[in-house]
């Protein structure tokens, strides 16, 4: 899952920073990077805390280095691609906002439906 998790959150922000104008990149990527904290923070308290009753489990030290990471990951994918961000700059529509969100809402489901089967095993 780690492996192909960074190339999904590489892509989505990528796809979320060349909406935002040039001078504001920064500003995109701590957007960016607060929206990935918050969402990993409620799918990790429902999936672990309430589906498979984890809560001891859940908040070690690695799950704070994994945090850290999500805060860290737009800020760095910002800096090495910057140029080609610029590059394919587009400005984002109502569309492209509720495509983002039905391919979202359709993988949670897809991952709550596998972790809710998963744990009856």
């Amino acid at each position: 899952m780690l492996t192909v998790t960074p190339v999904l959150w590489a892509y989505v922000t990528f796809l979320a920073l060349k909406t935002f104008p040039e001078n504001k990149i920064v500003k995109g990527a701590l957007i960016i990077s607060l929206i990935f904290l918050f969402l990993a923070v409620i799918m990790d308290y429902v999936f672990f805390g309430l589906i498979r009753n984890a809560m001891e489990q859940l908040y070690q030290h690695t799950t704070f280095y994994g945090y850290g990471f999500l805060i860290f990951w737009p800020f760095l994918l910002a800096l090495i691609f910057r140029k080609r961000i610029t590059q394919f700059k587009r400005p984002a529509t109502n569309t492209h906002i509720l495509k983002a969100g039905i391919w979202g809402i359709i993988c949670f489901g897809i991952l709550t439906l596998i972790i809710v089967l998963g744990s009856e095993f």
